[in-house]
């Protein structure tokens, strides 16, 4: 401010007779016509000034809104993308923790071992039930080369069983 306007705040004309009445009384008459009270003053301060920089600090107060309103929008939007990552996260360590199982119900060595001793079971079924049709077996030659090969593979399954027992548990 001036020190132009800084005396004119000061030196604003007072009514005429202003000084007979009691400090109730202009209390009173202040409360009673405060519109009328703020048209006087304005008349000898020109209000033009503060008008303009309240109009810029109510545009500025809408942009902060809107970018407020913006923000919140964004915030929305990343709090359901993160929540769709934690169901997406929860999903993976599911299907992680089925895969792994699976993974180890196929290939421990107890589900190895019994498949192993399932094979050697049906290899020497297999033999049996070829010694058993050596009597009724117009092709003997083919009958002999299939129980061959079906104790070639009974043996070398069982091989296998009886050094992987005798190696004892697998180390990875």
């Amino acid at each position: 401010m001036d020190s132009d306007e800084s005396t004119s705040v000061h030196n604003v004309p007072l009514p005429e007779n202003v000084e007979l009445l009691t400090s109730g009384e202009f209390l009173g008459l202040l409360k009673e016509h405060c519109n009328q009270l703020q048209s006087y003053v304005t008349k000898f301060h020109p209000q033009d000034e503060l008008k303009r920089e309240v109009r810029q600090l109510q545009s500025r107060l809408q942009l902060f809104e809107q970018r407020f309103q913006g923000l919140q929008g964004e915030r929305a939007a990343t709090q359901k993308r993160l929540e769709e990552c934690r169901i997406l996260e929860a999903q993976y360590v599911r299907k992680w923790q089925d895969l792994r199982q699976r993974v180890m119900n196929k290939y421990s060595d107890d589900s190895l071992k019994k498949d192993l001793e399932s094979q050697i079971h049906h290899w020497d079924d297999l033999s049996a039930q070829l010694e058993m049709e050596v009597k009724h077996s117009d092709n003997l030659d083919d009958l002999l080369k299939q129980y061959m090969q079906a104790r070639v593979e009974y043996h070398t399954r069982r091989e296998k069983l009886a050094t992987w027992n005798q190696q004892g548990k697998l180390r990875i």
